[in-house]
């Protein structure tokens, strides 16, 4: 058996760490994806191979529940591994498979790559399976995983996004995660790489306790002013108004400096966006690198686009909103 899925990056359009402290953000696929091919083998044997990181294994119990030894030198495949493994114990596996992992989202990024590594992954094991799992169910299984790997405090929005797809205003209520769907309004972007690498954890779990210790006054300020700015975002979203989707845009990434969680290079592309032509730009994700989009359309596409390159950072235009987790093909 074959069976091949996807699932798509994702970028924060309004409101990063929002959820963190009780504000809404709205995320929204994009049209970078993970592919993810499972083949089935006739041992129980699991082998992951990555385009990016290499090889790591597995080696499932009698029952196929469970590892009894893994090995790999590849520290990024660690949660791979640890994800097949608890999905074994959720799910029915009559054998070992192979997963081969490709993307089109640069790891680091702040396009959530991981999220879509492990969206992807949980499309194609529950086909393989047989289990009856809607991708709307899918945050539960991914998020103690995706917490792990960003020290602890992960807010979750993009697993939505990325199993979901489309546009979606998120918020933590009562201790869940929950959103309501914006729907596909198609925009173009163009999405700038720095090239700089910014793990999610370090922010998390480092920069964001000592500003909330050191500045509380300006970390409630921030919020306040983005769980504003996303309710606004919302409805222009849902006009299509965007000439106000940019100015906000513009907004959201002050808001974001203030808060110290840009980058010379995040800064540098944003302001050449906008000079020459985009609506509005801002980072994305956590900040310190990854990152940034600008919003444009297509008679001035080019020219941003060309812009952002001027940067020595890599331009890739895109449109956003873009269908969730799916099953690309399936040969029995």
């Amino acid at each position: 058996m074959n069976i091949r899925a996807s699932a798509p990056g994702n970028l924060f359009f309004f409101g990063e760490y929002a959820v963190l402290y009780g504000k809404p953000s709205i995320c929204a696929a994009v049209g970078l994806r993970t592919y993810v091919t499972l083949s089935s083998r006739t041992d129980n044997s699991i082998r992951i191979n990555s385009s990016v990181f290499g090889v790591a294994e597995g080696q499932l119990n009698d029952n196929f529940r469970g590892f009894l030894s893994k090995n790999t030198k590849k520290v990024e495949l660690e949660p791979i591994l640890d994800f097949v493994s608890d999905l074994s114990l959720k799910f029915k596996f009559k054998s070992g498979f192979d997963l081969k992992i490709e993307s089109d989202i640069p790891p680091c990024s702040g396009m959530s790559s991981s999220t879509a590594v492990f969206s992807a992954i949980l499309k194609v094991v529950v086909a393989f399976s047989g289990a009856n799992v809607k991708n709307e169910e899918f945050f539960d299984y991914i998020y103690p995983h995706q917490a792990k790997i960003h020290g602890g405090a992960a807010s979750g929005v993009e697993i939505i996004s990325s199993s979901v797809g489309g546009f979606n205003l998120i918020e933590k209520k009562d201790g869940r995660v929950v959103f309501a769907s914006l729907g596909i309004h198609k925009f173009l972007v163009v999405i700038g790489n720095t090239r700089i690498s910014a793990p999610t954890s370090l922010s998390v779990k480092y920069h964001i306790p000592s500003m909330d210790k050191r500045f509380p006054k300006l970390v409630k300020d921030t919020f306040d002013g983005i769980g504003k700015l996303c309710l606004d975002g919302r409805d222009a979203i849902l006009k299509e108004d965007v000439k106000k989707i940019g100015k906000l845009m513009n907004k959201n990434q002050k808001l974001l400096f203030d808060f110290k969680v840009s980058h010379p290079k995040l800064d540098d592309c944003v302001s050449s966006a906008i000079d020459a032509g985009a609506f509005g730009a801002k980072l994305s994700g956590s900040g310190w690198g990854g990152i940034m989009f600008a919003l444009c359309n297509v008679a001035t596409s080019d020219s941003v686009f060309n812009a952002i390159e001027s940067t020595g950072s890599v331009a890739v235009k895109t449109e956003i909103g873009c269908e969730g987790a799916r099953i690309e093909n399936k040969d029995e």
